[in-house]
């Protein structure tokens, strides 16, 4: 598996991806809002085929959002998501960025689980943030901690 640069052929794999995970949505509307105001939109490219993708913007100098992150559905549990989540971070973090923020379904466990293994952590609550009405948890990961090191022996 590959991370690279979003290329304008990946344009319909991304569309398949983000309609499967997000079916509510309009994805032709999404990918064009990612491919015009996003940082960064990377993909995960297994022998040429885009399995899942990573949508960031940059809020201000301090902060970027994550918009989107998605694995297509038979190669999730696979470290994908993790991938391409550890390598907007990285990202991030090489541009000066402070934080980043994102918002999660309260009932999307899976994804919450990813955040919180990431560093990602809960500080609010939006209530009725999506379109069918269900709540987000508001989560930021705060990029200025910086890892702990090993004790020196």
């Amino acid at each position: 598996m590959v991370i690279r640069e979003y290329s304008v052929k990946d344009f319909r794999d991304i569309m398949e991806i983000d309609g499967e995970a997000f079916s509510p949505r309009n994805p032709v509307y999404d990918v064009y809002i990612y491919v015009t105001y996003g940082s960064d939109l990377l993909v995960a490219d297994i022998g040429g085929k885009v399995v899942g993708y990573i949508a960031v913007m940059d809020i201000d100098r301090e902060t970027s959002k994550i918009v989107s992150l998605a694995v297509k559905k038979e190669f999730r549990r696979k470290g994908i998501g993790t991938k391409l989540l550890s390598t907007a971070i990285e990202r991030c973090k090489e541009r000066g960025k402070k934080k980043i923020i994102l918002e999660v379904r309260v009932s999307n466990y899976p994804a919450q689980n990813l955040y919180k293994k990431m560093g990602f952590k809960i500080v609010d609550v939006i209530p009725n943030y999506y379109q069918d009405g269900e709540d987000a948890y508001l989560m930021v990961l705060d990029l200025t901690q910086s890892t702990q090191e090993a004790p020196l022996s």
